[in-house]
């Protein structure tokens, strides 16, 4: 991004931005098209506003400086506005865009075709599902999940195929469970694939969850783990069917849904390694309020170790909010437990196998 050079003769022009309803005295605004967005105090509003008009930033400076008595400086605010593509032009002079442009997947379905899924209704059937399958779990001992599990067939070159082709076809159900979701709340996602720590991972994209009212996004936020445990359940029942000659299953396809359970409830256990983004964690980070728990959980962490190690440099959050900073405590707990649990479990896993 170009550094563009402000004086109090210039204009500015934005883009179409989303306004969110104020905050804890913040307001979200930012382009829907490629999913930037800022929260910004609730004053610097009016800054958009007089510039959008045609107002010069020196006459912008000038209305300020009179309605609230002192001298305002608003440069470094308008440089983060370009940084973050939210500028359409200065003097007149367009700024490209070079972020890309959200593109809707599955643009037939609407939110009425899937918000039956999502429903206050659905999420009580989803929450039952997962009781019942712990009822399940201790009703036969047998049905929890182990490492052996995996190996459903008798040729390990076929367990392991067939397996590693199943648990990419899960991951995908899981994902367009976010995205279907995310339709039910009115906002679009796009699929890609990335990584947490050494894990390869697919995830959808949700860059406009912003716009969503912080109650609704949970159901975005926990849609693929509700699928996952509806695997579950059906997998268990099947068992259970099985078990009490409801229903006749041939031994291999008995352990292969033992197989698909041991996939999917590490799956689900996976979500819950507080280190990561994982769906859990953006559920833990929308009900504390924070934008970046993680990010400054990890500096928190490294502020208390350069008391030790004068080589780490130390990092001031004096200007975070009292209940951020009480929630990033917390979850640096968690993020060294997670952190241990992890690397430990990688260690076993894969290094000793």
């Amino acid at each position: 991004m170009a550094d563009y050079k402000i004086t109090d003769k210039t204009q500015m022009r934005f883009h179409v931005l989303y306004r969110g309803e104020e905050e804890d005295g913040l307001v979200t605004v930012g382009r829907q098209d490629i999913a930037s967005y800022m929260s910004i105090p609730a004053e610097a509003v009016e800054v958009l506003d007089l510039l959008d008009s045609g107002k010069s930033v020196g006459e912008v400076k000038r209305i300020l400086e009179a309605q609230y008595g002192e001298e305002v400086e608003i440069e470094e605010f308008l440089q983060d506005l370009i940084e973050n593509e939210l500028v359409k032009s200065i003097d007149g002079v367009e700024i490209p865009t070079t972020s890309q442009v959200q593109k809707a997947l599955f643009n037939q379905i609407k939110a009425h075709h899937v918000g039956w899924m999502f429903s206050k209704y659905a999420m009580v059937m989803y929450a039952g599902a997962a009781v019942a399958c712990l009822v399940l779990f201790s009703v036969n001992t047998d049905y929890i999940p182990e490492p052996r599990d995996y190996f459903f067939h008798p040729w390990y070159s076929v367990a392991v195929g067939f397996m590693f082709f199943f648990s990419w076809v899960f991951v995908a159900v899981h994902e367009v469970a976010h995205l279907l979701a995310a339709k039910s709340v009115g906002i679009e996602g796009c699929f890609s694939i990335s990584n947490r720590l050494v894990f390869l991972v697919a995830q959808t994209n949700l860059g406009n969850i912003w716009t969503v009212p912080r109650e609704k996004r949970y159901i975005v936020y926990v849609a693929g783990m509700a699928w996952d445990t509806v695997f579950v359940f059906i997998c268990l029942l099947l068992l259970f069917f099985s078990d009490h000659r409801l229903l006749t299953l041939p031994v291999l396809w008995y352990n292969f849904l033992k197989a698909i359970i041991f996939v999917k409830v590490w799956g689900i256990i996976w979500q819950f390694r507080f280190n990561m983004q994982t769906d859990v964690y953006y559920a833990v980070g929308n009900f504390f309020k924070c934008r970046n728990l993680l990010g400054d959980a990890q500096i928190y962490i490294k502020n208390f170790l350069s008391r030790f190690c004068k080589r780490i440099e130390r990092v001031d959050l004096g200007d975070m909010p009292d209940h951020e900073m009480r929630a990033v405590k917390w979850y640096s707990l968690l993020y060294v437990v997670g952190t241990f649990v992890t690397v430990i479990s990688f260690f076993f896993r894969t290094l000793l196998v």
